[in-house]
């Protein structure tokens, strides 16, 4: 097994907490990552000191889940979490544990942890230290609960949604017993805040094994979150997992295909009730909204629509229109691109002509200013070489004598 390469600020943590007469280790995700030759996103280590012994070795540090044992140290700017073994007392609600206490065993710490896959821990001197077999697991592709999964699943319902998630992003099967262990005890998910869910799912959209996700609807723990959208993956599923094996990693493309057999009304509720950002649930529901309209015929049409809807937000239109089976809409894409390169005008923001200049002939402000901009950027959709200064103030004087 390949041993890991820790970072310097890592390695010189570790070797100053040892120093200090205290075990360190890095621990969880990033060990798991590094066993299957992923660069891990974050380096999180556990150790026998406690949170004030820690503070007292390091000269910068924060105070993150001090009450959980976790103080963060600064090195060259960056954040690294250093947690003591802990053993977790009673869940109160399905996701945090009462009162935790401290321990010296590194064994009990790593009892507490969700996946075998995750209760590895490394020491660059002293190597892999797995006790549930975890390091068997990842050679075979397994998600299995440490210990009794329905514990880990009743101590934190949220795992049940990891476990999944991972399945989606690692390309692995979730162990027999563990899966059981999820359909028995899907409800408690209810516990589990709004936010956390909405995280689970986007990282699970984004995963490379997106096959995977069918567990979200056979196990019916996506039942528990929203029921229509359980309906829905029962209905639609493998068509939208097909279409999501060929998406780009666009997370509004994304939702967009999950969502596009709804009503934008009710992708609208949904994603709020899911705690989405205001401009990411407005951009979902718009692309969603899109998916009916007819693909625009010429370059006139495709400038027209690049104003409405906006350059970036009509190619991912036309990215899920392809991916919905209508190819045409990829030559579509090329012309957008082409036309942006080519610097044609299609928003008010690059007409040659603003509201002072419809004022300066006489017209008052009001919504008249807007009606005849409209019409001169109309005029440029349609030939991008009337946007000049001179020929937009003789079209917009007919305009006002017509009128």
């Amino acid at each position: 097994m390949k041993q890991p390469m820790l970072p310097k600020d890592v390695f010189l943590i570790i070797n100053q907490l040892n120093e200090a007469g205290h075990e360190a280790y890095i621990v969880g995700g990033c060990v798991r990552d590094c066993i299957l030759g992923r660069e891990p996103k974050d380096w999180d280590i556990t150790t026998s000191a406690e949170p004030e012994e820690v503070k007292g070795i390091f000269s910068h540090t924060f105070d993150t889940g001090i009450q959980h044992g976790t103080v963060t140290v600064v090195l060259h700017k960056t954040n690294y979490e250093v947690t003591t073994y802990r053993v977790d007392g009673d869940y109160e609600d399905c996701r945090h544990p009462k009162e935790v206490s401290f321990t010296k065993s590194l064994k009990e710490d790593l009892l507490r942890r969700d996946f075998t896959m995750n209760a590895i821990a490394y020491h660059p001197s002293l190597g892999f230290q797995d006790f549930f077999h975890g390091m068997e697991d990842i050679e075979k592709k397994c998600i299995r609960g440490v210990g009794d999964a329905a514990k880990r699943f009743q101590e934190d319902a949220l795992r049940m949604l990891r476990a999944l998630r991972f399945s989606v992003q690692l390309g692995f099967t979730v162990e027999e017993a563990t899966y059981s262990a999820l359909v028995e005890h899907k409800a408690l998910i209810g516990n589990i805040s709004a936010e956390r869910i909405h995280e689970e799912l986007h990282k699970l959209l984004m995963g490379n094994y997106i096959q995977n996700m069918r567990l979200l609807w056979e196990s019916e723990l996506l039942g528990e979150i929203s029921m229509p959208l359980q309906k829905t993956m029962e209905g639609y599923g493998e068509s939208i997992i097909t279409q999501l094996q060929g998406a780009p990693f666009d997370g509004e493309i994304r939702w967009g295909l999950l969502l596009q057999h709804w009503k934008a009304s009710a992708v609208k509720e949904l994603l709020k009730y899911l705690k989405f950002d205001t401009n990411t649930l407005r951009r979902v529901v718009g692309l969603v909204e899109m998916l009916p309209m007819a693909l625009p015929r010429n370059e006139y049409e495709i400038r027209k629509a690049m104003g409405k809807f906006g350059a970036e937000m009509l190619c991912k239109h036309l990215e899920m229109k392809a991916l919905l089976g209508d190819k045409e809409a990829l030559k579509i894409i090329e012309k957008v691109q082409e036309l942006l390169e080519r610097g044609d005008c299609y928003c008010l923001k690059q007409l040659n002509f603003c509201g002072e200049d419809v004022m300066a002939l006489g017209v008052p402000k009001g919504p008249k200013i807007g009606e005849i901009l409209g019409y001169l950027l109309d005029v440029v959709q349609q030939n991008p070489s009337a946007n000049e200064k001179a020929l937009l103030l003789s079209y917009a004087r007919e305009y006002c004598e017509k009128e």
